[in-house]
């Protein structure tokens, strides 16, 4: 005969259903906050330049665009940890959307230590980001020079990984403007020639090589004209052939 082992009976019945997971403690909340009442943080390493905080302030302002991402904020310290640039380009009085948690001052630390250098450790595809940018409609002089640099960087970082292309791909223009010899709206030391007649005008294009161009920007638009921006060395040889030719 087989014996049945009967479970003990407990006081409480209760007792013998399991108990129900409790759930995470809640670390993050978001909230709008006056830019203003955000601390800086003293810890805070990265120095943003006027170009970043230009390309910030363009697509906040962009009405598709505005505030796509959030501040990060540690409630216990009171000091913001990330989105110093953000906060830096609007309004004191604006409010920005905040994710607030609560941290030791050893783990704030550690998050401003990793935070940036995390993101930064993946790699852009060329092709991928090529095949975007295509399809955005970039306007604003700062968000495209922020395209064509992150276009550049990628081509860099190809070139470095030996994944393709000669030790000079990285100079080369982008696809995107590939009859520009220069990427317009890069930071380049520069000279202006102004013209107060089409006949000089015509004459320094014939001296200088310089040929009318279609050029397609980020979303399809295309602007076809003269290309007046051209490399300075590739035009003081151009001058100085033509000047030592009997």
């Amino acid at each position: 005969m087989t014996k049945t082992r009967k479970m003990p009976v407990p006081d409480d019945p209760g007792a013998c259903q399991p108990e129900s997971p409790q759930p995470p403690p809640q670390r993050l909340r978001l909230e709008w906050i006056e830019a203003g009442g955000l601390a800086d943080n003293v810890c805070n390493w990265r120095r943003h330049p006027e170009e970043q905080l230009q390309s910030i302030r363009e697509l906040l302002e962009d009405p598709e665009v505005g505030w796509a991402g959030v501040c990060l904020f540690n409630e216990r310290t009171g000091r913001l940890i990330d989105g110093h640039a953000r906060k830096s380009v609007v309004d004191p009085a604006t409010p920005i959307p905040v994710l607030i948690g609560s941290w030791s001052e050893e783990a704030e630390r550690k998050i401003l230590a990793t935070f940036d250098p995390v993101s930064a450790m993946a790699r852009g595809d060329a092709a991928a980001y090529q095949a975007l940018v295509e399809s955005v409609n970039a306007d604003g002089l700062w968000v495209r020079d922020l395209i064509q640099g992150t276009m550049r960087d990628l081509d860099r970082q190809a070139t470095d990984d030996g994944d393709g292309g000669d030790a000079g791909a990285a100079d080369s223009p982008s696809p995107m403007l590939a009859a520009m010899e220069c990427q317009p709206f890069e930071h380049h030391d520069f000279v202006m020639l102004i013209f107060r007649n089409d006949q000089d005008f015509q004459a320094a294009c014939e001296k200088l090589a310089i040929k009318r161009i279609a050029i397609t920007y980020p979303g399809g638009k295309q602007k076809i004209g003269l290309g007046r921006v051209i490399d300075g060395a590739r035009a003081i040889r151009i001058l100085e052939e033509r000047g030592t030719r009997p």
